[in-house]
């Protein structure tokens, strides 16, 4: 591989993880959200609003890293 190819698998790459974090940030938020009233697997309802926060912030993070990643902007 020459250095365009290297560049170019590694641009994709960092795409393609960043859409898969995403993507599962927005299923694991949207799967709380759906189950929060549930009682997921016998916990209580402030360790679900946990794990939906969690994945909120996470998901936050992830779609900054992606716009970070393709604009010209640091973090400052």
């Amino acid at each position: 591989m020459n250095k365009k190819e290297m560049q170019k698998y590694v641009d994709e790459r960092i795409s393609n993880k960043l859409y898969s974090k995403i993507h599962h940030g927005e299923y694991e938020v949207k799967y709380y959200f759906k189950n929060r009233h549930d009682g997921l697997a016998g916990i209580d309802s402030q360790q679900t609003f946990d794990l939906a926060f969690g994945a909120i912030r996470d998901l936050r993070v992830w779609r900054t890293m992606e716009m970070l990643c393709t604009t010209n902007n640091y973090i400052k």
